[in-house]
């Protein structure tokens, strides 16, 4: 029978489709003379996860009795230790005197074994810097959904660099954190760090749920880098890729016609007018305070007397956090119809994309998130009514349902409302060959006609008629849009 003493230094809960939810540590021991330990993975599974959930907690130490030790593999392990312990029916856990706060397990990897190749990106590795620069955060659509991302510079003792890449939850939290503390050295440590490689260049990112990260924590390795550096260069903010660059030089330009006729996943930049809203899908959805993630509604119990009110109310819950009673907060998610003078086809913006049209939360539109006060989702306010006739620079996702499924709605990645910066894109284009029919400045315009040189021109469009089976809301105004002669030799 197994018997160990550690001290939970990562803890967290992992969810899959064939699995369900689980529970997954790393353990850390502690050797007699040096305070460093062996760590080792554990797993819980799901039909165990109620038993042991109470018992364990990130920090706390235990003494661990009768578990099962299998094989050690795959990606994103989290030590190299050859295996790990699997919970059983029959483990035990007891509470005993805490290993020293030192016990931590942090062994911080070297940069330059990082950016030769020489650690194997499989498994996690601690990482500690020195931020010397940082990006702006930027938002990028991730398997449909909005997701922070942020690149960082560090630099070691040795004023090696190494590329940092964040998503999800730490974005936010890393960039306020910088913007209050600019003019502080700022020490970065990453607990279980993903070693990213891209042709021959690597970098270093979260593993999401795996991974911890934490700016100048009070930890004595960190103290001990911080005095380990010489020189404490300032913090300086890169751009990264710019809008410009993005949507000027770095991604394809297509007609609506074109997108629709794509056969490969890729991102593309459309110029094109807002025809109106596609009122079958609503405009907003219920969702999480706290994990972001959309609501469902459960009907409540009738009451005792059987009261016929009792039968239409119900309740909301959230699947990931597993909260019956969760904070309700309202957000954007448009079915926009778009259209240019080749075709028309449906957009979808998420919450932050749409904030950049409206300007607004989705919760002053729809008012206070309960039951009683919330707008109706085929009611269009008119903030959303107004964008009509307006025109935009997009990037979006051609995905594989596109094109193999012939599915017409396309994901927003990024908008661009800027008047200048969508007149010097038509600008560049007619340079190209591109004729605009059209004023591109105006956003109250009948219609924006974007047509290359000696193509054969679309007919003309008529709203009222195009869009009236897509079910289009009624406060979408009707709009035609005409062409003007072109003199086919230029």
């Amino acid at each position: 029978m197994w018997k160990i003493k550690a001290k939970v230094i990562r803890l967290w809960k992992q969810y899959s489709s064939l699995g369900g939810e689980a529970i997954e540590m790393v353990l850390v021991d502690a050797k007699e003379s040096y305070m460093i330990g062996d760590k080792i993975h554990a797993l819980i599974k799901k039909d165990l996860v109620l038993q042991f959930d109470h018992l364990l907690k990130q920090g706390t130490s235990n003494f661990l009795f009768n578990f099962a030790l299998t094989p050690s593999c795959g990606s994103y392990r989290t030590t190299n230790h050859p295996y790990k312990i699997g919970f059983l029916p029959t483990t035990c856990v007891r509470i005993c005197e805490d290993l020293p706060e030192n016990v931590s397990g942090f062994q911080p990897a070297v940069y330059r074994h990082i950016l030769d190749g020489t650690l194997d990106p499989d498994f996690l590795v601690d990482v500690i810097g020195h931020i010397v620069e940082v990006s702006h955060v930027e938002i990028v659509s991730v398997n449909g959904k909005d997701t922070h991302k942020i690149s960082l510079e560090l630099r070691d003792s040795n004023d090696d660099r190494l590329p940092m890449v964040l998503w999800g939850r730490f974005v936010l939290d890393v960039n306020d954190a910088i913007q209050h503390r600019s003019e502080q050295v700022l020490i970065c440590v990453l607990r279980f760090g993903k070693i990213k490689v891209w042709k021959d260049d690597h970098r270093i990112s979260n593993a999401y749920n795996v991974s911890d990260v934490s700016l100048n924590p009070s930890m004595a390795e960190s103290m001990r880098f911080l005095n380990s550096i010489v020189d404490h260069k300032p913090l300086s903010l890169t751009p990264g890729v710019t809008d410009k660059e993005d949507f000027f030089l770095d991604t394809p330009k297509k007609t609506i016609a074109e997108v629709l006729e794509t056969k490969q996943v890729e991102n593309a930049i459309v110029l094109c007018t807002i025809a109106g809203n596609d009122s079958d899908m609503g405009w907003y959805y219920l969702s999480c305070q706290k994990c972001a993630k959309k609501l469902l509604t459960v009907p409540s119990d009738a009451g005792e007397e059987g009261d016929d009110e009792d039968v239409f109310r119900y309740n909301y819950y959230c699947v990931k956090c597993k909260n019956h009673n969760p904070i309700i907060i309202p957000r954007y998610k448009l079915h926009m119809v778009e259209l240019d003078n080749t075709s028309n086809t449906k957009f979808m913006l998420f919450n932050n994309q749409a904030k950049q049209l409206i300007n607004q939360p989705c919760i002053e539109l729809t008012g206070h998130p309960s039951k009683d006060e919330l707008g109706e989702k085929d009611v269009l306010p008119h903030q959303l009514s107004n964008l009509t006739g307006k025109n935009y620079l997009l990037k979006i996702a051609i995905e594989r349902e596109n094109f193999v499924y012939k599915h017409d709605t396309f994901k927003v990645m990024k908008i661009v409302p800027n008047e200048d910066m969508i007149e010097e894109f038509v600008e560049n284009l007619s340079k190209k060959g591109y004729i605009t029919l059209t004023d591109p400045s105006s956003q109250q315009r009948e219609g924006f006609d974007l047509t290359p040189a000696k193509r054969v021109r679309a007919p003309s469009l008529n709203l009222e008629e195009q869009f009236d089976q897509n079910s289009v809301t009624r406060e979408t105004s009707s709009i035609r849009i005409k062409k003007e002669k072109v003199d086919k030799s230029g």
